[in-house]
C-alpha cells in the first residue's frame, strides 16, 4: 500500500469507483484462511473473534490516525432488518470495542437506505448503488471534518464510496476507511 505524505492511501486512487473516498487501509487480504475466519465470525457468530479483530483494527487505527488526529470512526451501518434476522451486527460490535476498550471516538451517523445484500449484487449492481445506498441519519446536521469509515470487507469499494458521498455531502472534508479484509481484484 502506498501512503502519501498526508497519510492518504494513493493505491485506492487507481480505482475508478473511489472518487470521494480518500483512502482505504485494509488489514488482511480476503483469501486462504482469512475467508474461513470471516465466515466463522459473521455467519457462524463466533463472537469471541470480535475482540481479536478489534485489537487488530485498533493497532491499524493508531497507525493511520497519527496522520488524522481529529478523525472520528463511523461504522458502516447494516442493511435494514439485519439485526432482527441475524441477531447481531458485527461492525457495531467492533465499534463498541473500539469505543469502550480502546477509547476511539465513534459516531453512528450513517443510515443504510437499501435492504439489498451487496454480496448478492454483481459489479454493475454495486456501482449503480453508489451515492444512493447510504445517507446521514435524520437529525444529523454536522459531520466531522475527518471521518474514518469502519467495515469488514472492501470488494469493489462501492459501499465505502456511497458512505463517503453521504458524508462529504454532509460536510466532511476527508473520508477514508479501515477494513478487516480487501478482496484482491
Amino acid at each position: 500500500m502506498l501512503v502519501s505524505e498526508n497519510g492518504v492511501c494513493t493505491e485506492c486512487r487507481r480505482s475508478p469507483v473511489l472518487q470521494s473516498t480518500d483512502g482505504v487501509f485494509p488489514l488482511f487480504s480476503y483469501r486462504l484462511w482469512n475467508v474461513d475466519v470471516l465466515c466463522r465470525w459473521k455467519l457462524h457468530e463466533e463472537r469471541q473473534l470480535s475482540s481479536f479483530f478489534a485489537e487488530k483494527i485498533a493497532v491499524r487505527l493508531a497507525e493511520v490516525l497519527r496522520n488524522f488526529p481529529d478523525a472520528v470512526i463511523v461504522p458502516v451501518p447494516p442493511r435494514p432488518g439485519k439485526i432482527q434476522r441475524e441477531g447481531w451486527d458485527q461492525i457495531q460490535e467492533l465499534s463498541e470495542f473500539l469505543e469502550f476498550e480502546y477509547d476511539f471516538p465513534v459516531m453512528r451517523i450513517l443510515k443504510r437506505n437499501s435492504s439489498a445484500e451487496q454480496k448478492k449484487l454483481d459489479r454493475t449492481g454495486r456501482l449503480a448503488a453508489v451515492g444512493k445506498s447510504y445517507s446521514l441519519q435524520p437529525g444529523i446536521f454536522a459531520v466531522p471534518d475527518t471521518v474514518c469509515l469502519l467495515d469488514d470487507v472492501v470488494t469493489t469499494g462501492s459501499t465505502l464510496e456511497s458512505c463517503a458521498v453521504a458524508l462529504k455531502t454532509g460536510g466532511a472534508k476527508t473520508v477514508f476507511a479501515v477494513t478487516l479484509f480487501s478482496v484482491d481484484s
